[in-house]
């Protein structure tokens, strides 16, 4: 199955930001058929970054890659994105009418 292509761009402000995201959905099923979704956070400065698994507490890293296998896991994890970029505008907007 064919690798994704991966897209990257870097954002800047107090920090610097890397994300790097691709998929080469849909493939035709699970992760059996070859479906890869990979988002990757990278801090390149500055970034406040933690992750938590399994329930542990979060630790301080420099990077985070999370990698889906199949074809609905690619557009859940797309809709939920969605829903928190909803959700983070809202309360920043929200926040600084405060």
């Amino acid at each position: 199955m064919p690798q994704p292509n991966i897209y990257s761009q870097t954002f800047e402000s107090a920090n610097i930001l890397d994300v790097e995201v691709g998929t080469n959905c849909p493939q035709g099923g699970d992760t059996g058929h070859g479906g890869c979704t990979v988002f990757r956070l990278v801090n390149q400065a500055s970034t406040d970054l933690s992750v938590g698994v399994n329930g542990n507490a979060p630790q301080s890293v420099e990077s985070v890659e999370i990698v889906l296998g199949g074809d609905t896991e690619c557009e859940t994890f797309l809709e939920a994105l969605k829903f928190a970029v909803k959700i983070l505008n809202a309360q920043i907007l929200l926040n600084r009418s405060h």
